[in-house]
């Protein structure tokens, strides 16, 4: 048993097409087109099928196909910051991709095969009652794909149909498992019905005080440490600000960041080298530098829409002097009240730690920068 990849995306110049058929306003456009980007990466879209013969002679294939995890994950996360109207896009984005996958599933079973796909029986139909979803998943064994006690498929992007095959290429037939009407009007009242009772439930949810992390000492690990922090908090439906001190060049963390929702990150986009503590130039050019940074992150911090700030790094413009202390310090202990924040840097000032309610010192024991091996890309950088 062995799952076929399937390559399915969207070509950009489809969107406005794509608004049309699942009834969307064109201003949503860039917003489609964003979520649409964010989520397409980490789409794994597979199927398996097998052929058997009826009971008059014919051929017949009954498949199983998958977008994987991430439109459900992406979307809980939308339904989590009570964003339903992004979840219905994730959704309808989904649809879409599976479309395609259609499209290809029919070439390969008849590269496969050398016989045609008709018309898809999908599970849940009356010609293929849901009771029966056990017997034929049982018979394509396969485990990548399961069902759950209401016969839904997990993946939620995930399909079961069968379809008869013929020796001539048949009409373009329906390709929606929902009503068999792509752009049916009424699936946008029905996504929202169903998460209607799951945003209550958020609107509901009192929200923790936040916390302040600090990650010092000599070891490796600090920064690391925030990232990891960071990609949780997001995957948690949180937002979260990820700013950067003293670092310009390209780090790999920030492709990471790129497709995941909920991370904003703020810092220098330019390289600004080495800061040299003796040199005037350097002093001024980092100093303007970093209250930049710190401007934009007060910004951001008012509007309410950061649930995590990290600030990574902070620690050596405190101690070199080139940064606003009093707007430092103003931001960190007057924090809005639900915030965390998470600092990190070597050597540490005293208020810093008298404000940090988790420490964690890291401790260099050995490491292979002092046998002359250099910092390696996505490792170290």
């Amino acid at each position: 048993m062995t799952f076929e990849a399937l390559d399915v995306s969207l070509d950009e110049n489809c969107f406005s097409d794509f608004i049309k058929r699942y009834h969307f306003n064109e201003e949503d456009k860039n917003e489609i087109i964003k979520l649409y980007r964010k989520v397409h990466p980490r789409v794994h879209a597979i199927f398996h099928h097998i052929v058997e013969e009826d009971e008059n002679g014919g051929k017949v294939a009954t498949v199983v196909a998958s977008l994987g995890r991430a439109f459900d994950e992406y979307q809980n996360v939308l339904v989590r910051q009570q964003d339903i109207h992004g979840a219905y896009i994730v959704d309808c984005l989904g649809l879409e991709l599976l479309s395609k996958a259609y499209d290809q599933i029919d070439v390969k079973i008849h590269e496969m095969t050398g016989l045609y796909a008709g018309g898809y029986i999908y599970a849940g139909s009356k010609e293929f009652p849901l009771e029966e979803i056990p017997a034929v998943m049982k018979k394509l064994g396969q485990k990548k794909i399961r069902y759950n006690e209401a016969y839904m498929l997990l993946p939620k992007k995930s399909v079961l149909f069968t379809t008869k095959l013929y020796d001539k290429k048949q009409e373009s037939h329906s390709k929606c498992a929902e009503c068999n009407a792509v752009n049916c009007s009424m699936r946008v009242e029905k996504y929202k019905a169903s998460h209607v009772d799951n945003e209550a439930e958020t609107k509901a949810s009192p929200k923790e005080k936040g916390l302040i992390h600090l990650y010092t000492g000599e070891g490796k690990g600090k920064t690391t440490a925030a990232i990891g922090l960071s990609v949780r908090a997001a995957g948690a439906g949180k937002k979260v600000i990820f700013s950067q001190f003293m670092k310009g060049r390209d780090t790999s963390e920030l492709n990471s960041f790129e497709i995941l929702p909920n991370i904003t990150v703020i810092r220098k986009e330019e390289d600004m080298g080495w800061f040299k503590k003796d040199d005037e130039e350097s002093i001024a050019l980092f100093t303007k530098a970093h209250n930049e940074i710190l401007d934009k992150i007060t910004d951001k911090v008012r509007t309410g829409k950061c649930d995590v700030l990290v600030l990574d790094e902070v620690t050596y413009p405190w101690n070199f002097g080139i940064i606003d202390k009093a707007r430092l310090q103003d931001l960190i202990a007057n924090k809005p009240e639900n915030m965390e924040i998470v600092l990190t840097g070597r050597n540490a000032d005293d208020f810093f730690v008298e404000h940090a309610d988790y420490i964690t010192r890291m401790e260099k024991v050995k490491h292979p920068f002092d046998a002359g091996i250099q910092g390696r890309l996505g490792i170290e950088f």
